[in-house]
């Protein structure tokens, strides 16, 4: 078996991950506490403030003063402050 691989001759982010430009900004993920969830450290995460958190959602959070990324159904703090949903990930693969 193998996999097809379609060229493209343009590709735009805006158009795949972008959906609210003013609301959307990235972080570089540290650690490797989101592994389960295919978040490896160095990765460029796509967050967007103008998305509600779903229960399942991956998302960049507040604790403590520190932003951190977690799943949302994992958050107990009441404290905790969600600063946007992933939407996406970019990875260095060399």
């Amino acid at each position: 078996m193998f996999t097809v691989v379609r060229t493209a001759t343009t590709l735009s982010l805006d158009e795949h991950f972008i959906k609210h430009p003013a609301a959307t900004f990235f972080v570089t993920a540290e650690g490797d506490g989101m592994v389960d969830h295919g978040i490896y450290a160095g990765d460029t995460l796509i967050v967007d403030r103008s998305l509600d958190a779903a229960k399942s959602s991956i998302v960049v959070v507040a604790i403590d003063g520190e932003l951190t990324v977690r799943c949302s159904s994992e958050i107990d703090r009441e404290d905790a402050i969600i600063w946007g949903v992933v939407r996406g990930s970019i990875r260095d693969l060399l």
